[in-house]
């Protein structure tokens, strides 16, 4: 039982220096996880191939515990994800406990399966030596502990090094009934309400200019308050559009950032509404004159659009 219960006490050793309270620091921190990881390791191989009898040669039970402490964290995190538990530190630490208790009962019930197996001990039977067995193991040690040690340095470093803050930004979008616009919109001759939606995200508190540009000119202004981290309902009036057909681009600013629709006067359409009526009236009344005044209408279609 003491060559199950010895790694079992080193994980939970090495796991409990681990905890992020403790606050030591990474030189500590570093042959401690080490630690862990071989013993949950040699656990790994107890429960899986049984006593060292079972495991054939002692130096590739040596490579076993090493790949399976490596293959800990990994696995840890891969049962933690499902469950909808954070892959933080902490719950590492937790996970790699409970794993290496799971193995040692397993390891327990297997070696009880076996009671008269015998264990077999480095220079036993087969005949291996110590001397190429110590070298094997450490021709599989040193590149592990090396990309261990630079593996931490690096993230010591990286995790104390200075981070650049994100970029903030602002922007100006279309809101409520505004947001599904698709097409030209008829403003009616009393005008048009528009809703905007205003953020400002990690930028400074600032006041900027709310503009309104019909056409690439300037019909209103007025200056607005944005707070960081804050999203602000607006509205703005557009008036009443000219009646002469044309599409015109309606911009809604502020400050830099911006959003722009294309709308046309309500009157107008109703106009080609009325038109329409009357042309159809015209042409049940006398075939030729609304042919003539078609024609009419159409060319003053096309000078008014020319003007646009």
């Amino acid at each position: 039982m003491k060559p199950i219960l010895r790694p079992l006490v080193v994980a939970y050793a090495s796991l409990s220096i681990l905890i992020p309270a403790a606050g030591l620091p990474w030189p500590i921190l570093l042959p401690a996880g080490l630690l862990a990881l071989l013993a949950i390791g040699e656990l790994w191989v107890r429960a899986v191939t049984g006593p060292p009898a079972e495991a054939g040669i002692p130096v590739l039970r040596t490579g076993l515990v090493v790949l399976s402490g490596l293959l800990t964290l990994p696995a840890v995190a891969l049962l933690l994800h499902p469950l909808g538990v954070p892959v933080r530190p902490a719950s590492l630490i937790v996970g790699a406990a409970l794993l290496a208790t799971a193995l040692a009962l397993v390891a327990l019930l297997r070696r009880s399966a076996r009671p008269g197996l015998p264990e077999q001990r480095p220079g036993g039977d087969l005949g291996w030596r110590a001397r190429p067995a110590t070298r094997t193991a450490a021709a599989l040690l040193l590149p592990v502990l090396l990309a261990l040690a630079v593996g931490g340095v690096a993230i010591r470093a990286v995790e104390r090094g200075a981070r650049p803050e994100l970029p903030g930004y602002l922007t100006v979008a279309l809101n409520g009934w505004a947001a599904g616009i698709r097409t030209p919109v008829a403003v009616p001759a009393g005008g048009l309400t528009v809703p905007v939606r205003v953020t400002n995200s990690g930028l400074p508190t600032t006041t900027q200019w709310l503009r309104l540009r019909i056409g690439g000119a300037l019909v209103a202004s007025r200056q607005v308050t944005v707070v960081t981290g804050k999203v602000y309902a607006l509205s703005v009036q557009v008036p009443a559009l000219p009646a002469d057909g044309c599409l015109r681009p309606v911009g809604i600013s502020v400050g830099g950032a911006g959003t722009v629709f294309y709308a046309r006067s309500g009157a107008e359409v109703q106009g080609q509404a009325a038109r329409s009526g009357a042309e159809v009236r015209g042409q049940a009344a006398q075939s030729g004159a609304a042919g003539r005044g078609q024609a009419a209408q159409a060319g003053a279609a096309v000078r008014g659009r020319a003007a646009c």
